[in-house]
């Protein structure tokens, strides 16, 4: 994850900490200013240290411009709480700015988005601090095109995954990017995330805040010029021998012999018999999305960012297309699926896999680890460029390939892909689609007709 300006955290609490510019140490009488956020939620947390930058830079931009002499206020005692919207008290004066800074529009415009589309705003909570540190926190209304321009041309030479590795932390961006003799950020990556997002940003800002400066700017000037191609992070289909010996290994036997262990047994039975995102799998509440049909008696998954989540999950799904059920393979209730879901209910749990503990409102980041490492051991791995194995969504790429390779019919239904046809009515437009109400299970006979239509011939250890 991209490192967020101004903010650190201290065991699993997050504080707000600001490099006081040498220009002003002396008058501060500080090298730093931190704060704690009382939060060990770093959504939270990061629209509170945006909020605390956007006024501390302000008072630190009037002493600058000679609008305020006094700075000790800088330095009071640390407040017994942070205001998650209301400006920090520990500014007591009204700071009178002909342009607001740009940290605080990023705050503004993250507090006021669709908070119900949680995938974007999760990008976005993780973007916009990125183009914050590159672009330099300045008055809105000296933002000029040339900025925009070269922080596109900053960004494509990030290293990918810049934020999870060891070998950049406590490097600024700037330093990291300096530091990156490797391989950058990919086009693909550089279009869906940076350019998407931020033309997003700018159109808002525009609008809300052409009155006090902000500029009509646009992205059209970004231009990729890494050698990446797009695609090149794509996953391949894992052939039968691979399946073979990620299912056959010793490994996976220990796992399904240990009860503790289960979590990693079931994890990639789930993917390969559903073809499930893992976010999807391991977000899933046993006590509601588990469920069996009542009047034909079929178990099934309900994949849906609806109803109740685990503490410190907050469902999600990527599309609308992906809020759906999928019918629980019979090999997965032969080798006993279901007594395991037992298990989890019985001990009150609200994850189905609750030795992996939620991060940022996910469940899936430590199992996603945990998998990725696992073919590694196994020597499973293969980085071929554009053609990788090296994660669990090789499991919905062979999900899909075994459909179409066998004709089945109906696959997209159970992986959750938007389709412009019905079987029976051929195309059907958008607006035909919404006359069209179902219940939950009206389909779910077709739907577990399409699932036992896979058998991938792997022998699989049976849980004692």
């Amino acid at each position: 994850m991209a490192k967020i300006p101004y903010l650190v955290r201290r065991k699993n609490v997050f504080y707000f900490r600001l490099v006081v510019p040498v220009e002003f140490r002396e008058s501060v009488n500080a090298r730093e200013i931190i704060r704690s956020l009382k939060t060990e939620n770093r959504h939270d947390a990061t629209h509170q240290a945006l909020k605390l930058a956007a006024h501390y830079k302000a008072a630190l931009h009037d002493l600058k411009t000679g609008k305020v002499q006094q700075v000790s206020h800088l330095l009071q005692p640390e407040p017994k709480s942070v205001p998650s919207v209301a400006p920090p008290a520990v500014i007591p004066v009204q700071v009178k700015s002909s342009a607001p800074l740009l940290s605080a529009v990023i705050a503004d415009f993250l507090n006021r988005y669709d908070q119900n589309n949680k995938v974007t705003l999760a990008k976005l909570n993780t973007t916009m601090p990125i183009f914050l540190e590159l672009m330099d926190d300045r008055p809105v209304n000296g933002i000029l095109q040339a900025h925009i321009n070269a922080f596109f041309d900053e960004v494509q030479r990030l290293p990918p995954h810049a934020g999870n590795s060891k070998k950049y932390e406590g490097m600024t961006l700037r330093e990291i990017i300096a530091a990156n003799t490797g391989e950058s950020i990919s086009a693909g990556t550089f279009k869906s995330t940076y350019r998407a997002l931020i033309s997003i940003f700018l159109n808002w800002a525009a609008i809300h805040y052409q009155d006090q400066g902000f500029p009509t700017l646009s992205v059209q000037g970004a231009v990729y010029r890494g050698e990446r191609s797009r695609g090149i992070n794509k996953q391949r289909a894992a052939t039968k021998k691979e399946l073979q010996k990620l299912f056959g290994h010793a490994k996976m036997k220990l796992f399904s012999a240990d009860p503790e262990s289960a979590h990693f047994y079931w994890l990639p039975l789930i993917g390969l018999h559903t073809g499930a995102r893992i976010n999807e799998v391991c977000q899933l509440n046993p006590q509601t999305d588990i469920v069996q049909d009542e009047k034909t008696g079929i178990w099934f998954f309900a994949f849906t960012d609806e109803g109740e989540a685990a503490e410190g999950v907050e469902k999600s799904i990527k599309t609308e297309s992906s809020r759906r059920v999928v019918p629980v393979h019979s090999r997965l209730i032969e080798l006993g699926f279901l007594n395991y879901v037992e298990r989890i209910k019985a001990g009150g749990h609200k994850q189905i896999f609750p030795q992996w503990k939620p991060r940022y409102g996910k469940a899936s980041i430590d199992a996603k680890i945990w998998f990725t490492n696992y073919i590694g051991s196994i020597g499973l791995k293969d980085e071929t460029p554009g053609a990788r194995l090296s994660g669990f969504h090789a499991f919905r790429h062979g999900f899909i390939t075994y459909a179409i390779t066998n004709k089945i019919s109906g696959v997209f239904q159970i992986t959750g892909h938007e389709v412009e046809s019905v079987d029976g009515f051929g195309k059907i437009s958008k607006i035909t689609a919404g006359y069209w109400s179902k219940g939950k299970t009206d389909n779910i006979l077709e739907l577990k007709q399409i699932i036992e239509c896979f058998d991938f011939g792997i022998d699989f250890y049976k849980p004692v």
